[in-house]
């Protein structure tokens, strides 16, 4: 429970006011439900304020106050008489009722009060025989009956919905309608209608529209489809209800309303009775009978009608005949819950009875009343009263505690003008006052339902920063005054805020305190470069004396500052509805774009890396929970209200600093506050983009593979470095070489060669389009799979290998899956990774066929059985001894001596992979893509078709070196 300070106490005590107020009695007090008001007296006195409405059948016409309404109600009239009061939800239509009402039985008229939680079978058994047994102190005639249908419906709805579906069947084709359902189809009617009736007696089910058969449910049951296609809709939704009904009235022998009300009438003879409709819509299963009896012209009738509604609900009784003979009064403007006795103007004087009244008890609390203006002028606290031996509060507020004038009239001005209703007005009012009461908040101005309201009072970000509490009391009970907002010290102690340790900008007098305003000092340091020394330049400009950036003329707010703070002021509201404050919205949007691109490095998904996501310019990383937009693939769901109100006043300054004045924005500024929050949605991000774009099941592999991205990046590195040079098998370890190498990859030219023999142009084009993203996916395989800058973490790339080995990788690529990726995902300009995972599906395809179709058997085992053992010294030594016989074949020489070029070490690095490739091919799909590729490019090194062109005679024959060149080599090896 919350406390005040009393100023002769030496500690905290409860206002001895409040000590005295329950819950029962706010409920009382700020009741939706007019009928509690109009049943307590002394409450409607004391809060009710005179209203004003416009005459007619629509708004704009006469104004009639509503004394000259309740003078209509003349005893001396005769035949029926209709007052019709139509408005919009909570607009003061129930509040004029009863206002009519206490006025009427104040005249000692009989009063039937109708209200909202009643139905139309608790108005035929209990409302009306209770108002009979009142007047005349016997039971209605008929009402026995009532009761009895009311009871059935209780205790046997089934039976009772069985007799009403089947006599309305008999009554419907009786009236010629041709429906014959089957014993199903009845049985599911029934059970229909026994769940109507058990609707029907259940208080305040329908507040709406009262029928058995909806259109809707016509329409979308076809078990009440028991009409041919010759009978519309509504004609077949009219015929059923009716038959309904009246076989339920005729089966209990039960009179209509109108029957009812007309009996009960005519045992008035010295008077009229009353009888009010706090909403119209419980009558509608009778309300055409019902405004037949009203409008007829009968004088014997004798009926007062006080009938409320919304023009849904009573637009039954829009006949010209009733238009003619009923008085129609507006609450509101269509399309307007405005009313024209609630304004900015005099929202006060209108709540303050309210909360005046929980000071009335005792006296406290008196009013001298203006009943023209509306006015309420508060007495001075008799000498006896708890307000006068308390003394806490100011005159100004001593009726309004906790609120004060300011505070109510910001409430009210903070409503949409399509909420400013007298019901959602007091409301709010109420849901502070009660959060206050039960202790919820300490505060009223920190209440939860003050956050959608409006209201763009500011102070600086150090209060927000560092004393929150002290922002929402100048927002709320503040005024403003020059460059701040001053709040009366008595707030402050009533409430028990600290007043030590506070920021400098919150000054607390004996009197008053006085709150820096938001952009009201000149800000200490320079927004760009964040240095605190300034200087005026000759035009009376604060210049910043490290950067040279302007801060406005003279030293006053220049447009950036004064949007700053506007947008600052707006922040609470936007929390609660960001739609409605475009700018902020857009600002802070703007704000977080620009954080998340500077937190991610350019919207990078590796940090360091070259991949990287291509956010559209006009899309936000992110959407609120409570957006009716569903999260794209690249969004995240952002939740306002896990940012402090500091964090986003800052943010929505770097918003509008990088709308206005780019150079003025300071990212490192900005960051220093929510920096740890905001990289947090940042990694969200990125982590959602990796899952939806690059780790998703049908993203790159077909048959829901269990590969992901990293198995499909180290692949991709194996077959570019198994190209560079087919001559070694991938293993870790060479993986490993080649990242801590400085040399580009490249497809191996001896390798391309052969590779143009054996694929067509596309496919060779796809091998050596794949390189042209090699250094990306070195890079991005660094920072997946390294230990270091130069490094790859060895072990871990081994393991990976053997459980998913590249060519095994590629193999399950599938080119629907490709298609799903995002060209946003890219890894350069020009440079997508869906192209890519394209590319390397081609390349995959490519190597396939090179498999089936181009291992070189013979150039291996020519390699690995003539060639092995061979020392390129000894060849050279015997070419030369052989240049210096004459009778030597010159092309022998020749040839010989463009073998004797290469060094020992190329002969044997072609024998070890003559050999390597002998050994592994077909062991597996990798191992044999691997041979042939060797292969390939043995069969087109420089060494091996040297050694290959060497003839074996004079006569300049093709034959080249073979199984004969031992035989011969005796000529030049040893």
């Amino acid at each position: 429970m919350n406390e005040i300070l009393r100023p002769d106490a030496s500690g905290p005590s409860r206002c001895p006011h409040f000590e005295e107020v329950d819950e029962q009695m706010l409920r009382r007090l700020f009741s939706k439900v007019a009928a509690v008001r109009s049943e307590d007296y002394d409450l409607f006195q004391f809060t009710h304020r005179p209203m004003e409405v416009f005459r007619g059948t629509s708004a704009g016409g006469d104004i009639w106050g509503e004394d000259r309404i309740y003078q209509e109600f003349s005893e001396d009239r005769i035949g029926n008489f209709v007052v019709v009061i139509e408005g919009e939800v909570g607009t003061g239509k129930s509040e004029l009722c009863a206002y009519i009402s206490h006025k009427l039985r104040q005249d000692g008229r009989p009063m039937l009060h109708i209200d909202k939680d009643d139905d139309l079978m608790s108005i035929l058994s209990e409302r009306i025989p209770d108002f009979y047994r009142e007047n005349f102190g016997e039971e209605l005639p008929g009402a026995s009956e009532f009761e009895k249908l009311h009871e059935d419906i209780i205790d046997v709805p089934q039976s009772v919905a069985n007799n009403a579906t089947s006599g309305a069947i008999l009554e419907l084709r009786k009236n010629e309608y041709d429906v014959r359902p089957g014993a199903e189809q009845a049985d599911e009617i029934t059970d229909f209608v026994t769940e109507k009736l058990e609707r029907l007696v259940e208080r305040g089910e329908y507040a709406q529209k009262i029928q058995f058969i909806g259109e809707n449910e016509y329409k979308q049951r076809n078990e009440l489809q028991i009409f041919d296609d010759s009978v519309g809709t509504d004609a077949a939704v009219d015929a059923f209800n009716e038959a309904l009904w009246n076989e339920i009235r005729d089966r209990y022998d039960t009179a209509s309303l109108d029957d009812v009300l007309e009996q009960v009438g005519q045992r008035f003879d010295n008077t009229r009775p009353v009888i009010v409709f706090e909403d119209f819509s419980i009558a509608a299963m009778e309300a055409e009978r019902l405004r037949k009896y009203m409008e007829r012209d009968k004088g014997s009738d004798n009926w007062d009608f006080i009938v409320a509604g919304t023009r849904d609900s009573t637009n039954v009784l829009h006949t010209r005949t009733a238009e003619d003979r009923f008085e129609f009064f507006q609450t509101n403007e269509r399309d307007s819950n405005t009313v024209l006795f609630l304004d900015e103007n005099s929202a006060v004087d209108f709540v303050r009875p309210y909360l005046g009244y929980i000071k009335s008890h005792d006296g406290s609390v008196r009013y001298d009343r203006d009943t023209e203006s509306g006015t309420f002028n508060l007495n001075r606290a008799p000498d006896d009263s708890i307000c006068s031996q308390c003394g806490f509060c100011d005159e100004s507020f001593r009726d309004l505690f906790p609120f004060n004038q300011p505070f109510l009239r910001r409430i009210f001005a903070g409503l949409d003008e399509s909420q400013q209703s007298p019901r959602e007005f007091i409301m709010t009012v109420f849901e502070v006052l009660q959060d206050f009461h039960d202790g919820f908040v300490e505060v009223p101005s920190s209440a939860d339902s003050l956050r959608p309201l409006k209201n763009t009072v500011s102070v600086a970000d150090v209060v927000y920063e560092d004393a929150e509490v002290y922002a929402d009391l100048a927002k709320w009970y503040g005024r403003e005054r020059g460059e701040g907002v001053v709040v009366e010290r008595k707030f402050v102690d009533a409430f028990g805020l600290e007043i030590d340790g506070l920021p400098d900008a919150i000054d607390i007098g004996d009197e008053e305190v006085q709150i820096s305003a938001s952009g009201g000092e000149s800000r200490d340091d320079c927004p760009k470069c964040g240095a605190e020394d300034w200087a005026i330049d000759a035009d009376g400009n604060r210049i910043c004396s490290s950067c040279g950036y302007g801060a406005g003329s003279g030293g006053g707010k220049s447009p950036v500052e004064r949007e700053i703070e506007k947008q600052k002021s707006q922040i609470d509201s936007w929390i609660e509805d960001p739609d409605k404050y475009i700018d902020t919205e857009d600002y802070i949007r703007r704000a977080m774009r620009d954080l998340f691109e500077e937190l991610t490095d350019d919207f990078r998904l590796i940090e360091g890396t070259p991949l990287r996501y291509m956010l559209s310019s006009q899309k936000s990383p992110f959407v609120y929970p409570d957006s009716n937009e569903a999260p794209d693939d690249d969004q995240i769901v952002l939740d306002r209200s896990e940012f402090r109100r500091s964090d986003l006043r800052r943010l929505v300054e770097f918003g509008v600093r990088r709308n206005m004045d780019a150079r003025s924005a300071n990212y490192d500024t900005q960051l220093e506050g929510a920096g740890t929050q905001l990289t947090g949605y940042a990694q969200e991000w990125r982590n959602r983009i990796f899952e939806t774009q690059l780790n998703h099941d049908n993203r790159f592999y077909k048959r829901r593979a269990r590969y992901d991205f990293t198995d499909f990046i180290l692949a991709t590195y194996a077959t570019l470095v198994l190209l560079d040079d087919p001559w070694q098998e991938v293993t870790a370890t060479r993986l490993n070489e080649q990242y801590k190498s400085d040399d580009e990859l490249a497809v191996d030219t001896e390798l391309l060669a052969g590779l143009q023999d054996v694929l067509n142009h596309e496919q060779v084009q796809a091998i050596e389009a794949s390189m042209e993203d090699a250094e990306y996916v070195e890079n991005v395989l660094g920072s997946l799979l390294g230990v270091s800058a130069s490094t790859l973490d060895v072990p871990e790339v081994r393991e990976r290998l053997e459980e998913s080995p590249p060519y095994d990788v590629l193999d399950m690529l599938g080119r629907n899956q490709i298609g799903q990726i995002s060209s946003r995902v890219r890894f350069a300009k020009g440079h997508n990774v869906r192209d890519f995972a394209n590319t390397m599906y081609d390349v995959r395809a490519a190597l396939e066929d090179v498999s089936d179709h181009g291992y070189k058997r013979d150039t291996v085992e020519y390699v690995a059985g003539v060639l092995d053992g061979t020392d390129i010294t000894h060849v050279h030594d015997r070419y030369n001894k052989l240049k210096t016989y004459d009778t030597v074949d010159p092309d022998l020489t020749e040839q010989l001596g463009q073998a004797c070029t290469h060094t020992q070490t190329d002969l044997e690095n072609a024998v070890e992979a003559a050999e390597l490739a002998d050994r592994i091919y077909g062991s597996n799909s990798l191992a044999t893509v691997t041979a042939t590729l060797s292969s390939l490019k043995l069969d087109n090194a420089p060494i091996i078709t040297d050694f290959q062109k060497v003839p074996l005679s004079g006569t300049g024959g093709i034959a080249k070196l073979g199984s004969d060149f031992m035989e011969v080599s005796e000529y030049y090896v040893e």
